[in-house]
């Protein structure tokens, strides 16, 4: 009971920004808007189209959940950046470039025929790797964005109570 309500003060505290909230949606839909552009689901020549097909439902889905994961990323370190007083190396170092670059799958297009055209032979097998495991890689991504919010999380959670105990020592010396 006390972790749930732990977990619900800490991001009631992290989202309570509107800015914060609105950088991390317009990042989580670039990022959806651009992955699914890439795995060829959106379309905007010549009119903007949208198609799933049935072979392909769960690389949507991991890209649907990595955009969600990426935007709650982006608003985590937005207020750890902002009210942790880190210094911006320590907290990009905290997952976010790794976890992004992760969630975004280099052979998914024509992408990786220009990944192929470029590096060759070496690059054909890279984009064909690529492509063949693309929902386990999309799985792991996924692992990893879990991974950095919750490390994000316990960094949170950390300066609330060092926070909440120095308001605590200051309160009874008066």
């Amino acid at each position: 009971m006390k972790m749930a309500y732990s977990i619900s003060s800490i991001t009631r505290t992290a989202f309570s920004n509107p800015l914060y909230l609105a950088i991390a949606s317009v990042t989580g839909l670039i990022f959806w808007i651009v992955t699914n552009t890439f795995d060829n689901f959106l379309f905007f020549s010549p009119y903007l189209t949208f198609y799933v097909p049935n072979d392909m439902i769960e690389a949507f889905i991991l890209t649907c959940i990595n955009s969600v994961l990426v935007a709650i990323l982006v608003n985590f370190n937005l207020y750890i950046i902002r009210n942790l007083k880190l210094k911006l190396s320590k907290s990009a170092l905290s997952g976010t470039t790794i976890s992004v670059l992760s969630s975004t799958c280099a052979s998914c297009s024509t992408f990786g025929f220009t990944l192929a055209s470029t590096f060759g032979g070496l690059g054909f097998l890279a984009s064909n790797f690529l492509s063949s495991n693309q929902i386990t890689l999309r799985g792991i991504s996924t692992i990893v964005l879990l991974f950095a919010i919750c490390t994000c999380y316990i960094k949170t959670r950390k300066s609330c109570k060092s926070s909440s105990q120095t308001q605590v020592q200051g309160d009874g010396g008066n």
